[in-house]
């Protein structure tokens, strides 16, 4: 079936962002006396949401987790300027334009975050509208998706969503949109399967071009 729309995640799949996070994070457990992360591999196999879990897995505290999150969120802005888009994403978001399919970006980031994260690539003339969320402690993004479905008209079967987190991929069997897992991003895909998993983001192209065929 032919795809419409594009739903993108930022975070990890189009920015490049995951040795920031890691920095960030190791740099808030090392305050406390915890055990830090050793990589990037180790990073993606306890990374989850709920975000609180996460932090739960990694040894903070319930008490201490709204004071742990706002240390790693200051760290984290301080650094994400550093990071670069995924190899093939400025490329792949100008060959979808030209396929003429809609594109959006929704994002378990603040909206203001969003922007501030978005304004050194210049990508906004790709997307017809960029979401992000409104509890930082939270980072569920469904809502958003749900909703801009749901404003959208858009058969959900005709959308597809790029994400980088087993998050994402609940939303859109929610949703029951379709769902592409790329595979480098926050969080090491499930072994289920039940979604083709991605390694290029151009990928993504082959696959809405041969849903025109």
């Amino acid at each position: 079936m032919t795809i419409d729309a594009v739903c993108w995640d930022w975070n990890g799949t189009l920015l490049d962002d995951v040795d920031v996070a890691l920095a960030a994070m190791n740099t808030v457990l090392r305050q406390r006396g915890l055990a830090e992360i050793s990589d990037q591999e180790a990073y993606r196999a306890v990374f989850g949401f709920p975000i609180r879990g996460f932090y739960a897995r990694l040894g903070v505290d319930a008490a201490d987790f709204l004071e742990a999150a706002d240390e790693y969120l200051a760290l984290f802005a301080a650094g994400v300027g550093s990071a670069s888009l995924q190899p093939e994403a400025r490329e792949t978001l100008a060959a979808i334009d030209v396929l003429g399919i809609e594109q959006v970006l929704i994002s378990a980031t603040p909206e203001a975050t969003l922007e501030r994260q978005l304004a050194p690539h210049s990508l906004h003339r790709h997307f017809a509208h960029v979401h992000g969320i409104t509890d930082v402690y939270a980072a569920s993004k469904e809502h958003v998706v749900t909703a801009w479905l749901e404003d959208s008209g858009h058969d959900p079967r005709r959308v597809m969503m790029v994400g980088d987190t087993n998050h994402d991929e609940e939303i859109a069997e929610a949703l029951h949109v379709r769902f592409l897992r790329f595979g480098s991003g926050h969080q090491d895909p499930p072994l289920h399967r039940r979604h083709p998993v991605i390694d290029r983001l151009d990928e993504v192209v082959d696959r809405l071009t041969r849903s025109r065929r």
